[in-house]
């Protein structure tokens, strides 16, 4: 059952995973078994609806984890309520998939320590928390834990929230900042917000980014970063997003830039299954999308944008990446909108 309701009754669309029943099996021991192995089962079902392809170990407690997820544009908004729990999760692999991402974590009640980066920091209620699910990080909170979490695509948090393309390690707003409870206040809000207005939820969404990007530039140490991405497939994802816009961008351009052989760009995008050209057209692509779905910019302003030469590659390479065109995606904005 969904924990919160909003002011108008209307109850937000949610998934939850119930405990499954114990199956009669020969012996009490064997009775145990299945059922305990079932309630793990559902438990990292939970987590890993929050942490998606985010491979977890080290599990202890949360045997009461419960949540309810909304879709708000192009965010997940999970409402999490947990008994005492800890675990580690090794950091999402894959650079294209649900799990590159960042989660913005508001905690209501309990506490919540949150080890990343080599750096530990323990939420009290009213603390407002940034994580980048591509790093390892380990989570250990109380009993009654109660908390709000925002689950963005890392290229889109990078572009509204995350100040320049260096990660903080320690990106906390704390309880005490004047703004804190204005910006916990609207994300509950957009939790609530009826299905049946999916404008709102686009400019809920802006305003959440926009104050969270002030509130970080105050509450952070800026001398305290850190590079965003480890490793050479790293590297040449931040030099994709920053040169995202740059008609005709090579594999060449990114070894000039990163002083390396374009052999050796060639040989680490082969190394994470792919290509310079296909990884490149894929963050293209999907960046397209998502102004499709939120803005009404012409189809053609948006292919130019994201750094299509040719109208006409763009439409190709769209309808075979999502099986419509643009044109028909823009029309049924709210049918394709990714999740």
């Amino acid at each position: 059952m969904a924990r919160r309701h909003s002011a108008t009754g209307s109850r937000p669309r949610h998934r939850c995973f119930p405990v499954p029943q114990c199956v009669p099996v020969r012996g009490a021991a064997g009775a145990l078994s299945h059922l305990t192995k079932g309630l793990m089962a559902t438990i990292r079902a939970q987590i890993a609806s929050v942490f998606a392809a985010n491979p977890l170990y080290g599990l202890r407690g949360a045997t009461a984890w419960h949540v309810d997820s909304v879709q708000r544009d192009i965010a997940t908004i999970h409402h999490l309520t947990s008994d005492a729990f800890a675990f580690s999760l090794e950091g999402a692999k894959a650079f294209d998939g649900p799990g590159f991402c960042a989660h913005i974590i508001f905690l209501r009640a309990g506490q919540l320590s949150v080890v990343q980066t080599g750096h530990s920091r323990t939420l009290m209620p009213g603390d407002i928390f940034t994580v980048c699910a591509w790093r390892p990080m380990t989570l250990e909170g109380t009993d009654d834990l109660d908390a709000l979490i925002i689950t963005l695509p890392a290229w889109w948090a990078m572009g509204r929230l995350l100040d320049g393309f260096s990660i903080l390690p320690d990106l906390h707003i704390g309880k005490d900042y004047f703004a804190a409870p204005i910006i916990a206040s609207l994300a509950g809000a957009l939790f609530d917000l009826p299905t049946s207005v999916p404008a709102f939820a686009t400019q809920g969404l802006t305003m959440v980014a926009d104050l969270m990007r002030t509130a970080l530039t105050a509450c952070v140490d800026a001398d305290k970063a850190v590079p965003r991405w480890q490793g050479r497939f790293g590297q040449i994802l931040e030099f994709l997003m920053r040169n995202l816009d740059t008609p005709g961008l090579s594999a060449h351009d990114a070894a000039a830039s990163l002083k390396c052989s374009v052999r050796t760009i060639y040989k680490t995008c082969a190394a994470h299954g792919t290509s310079f050209n296909a990884f490149l057209n894929e963050i293209r692509l999907v960046t397209a999308q998502y102004q499709l779905m939120s803005t009404n910019d012409r189809v053609s302003e948006i292919a130019y944008g994201v750094g299509f030469a040719s109208l006409s590659h763009f439409a190709h390479l769209f309808r075979a990446r999502f099986g419509v065109s643009a044109k028909a995606m823009r029309q049924g904005r709210r049918t394709y909108l990714p999740h």
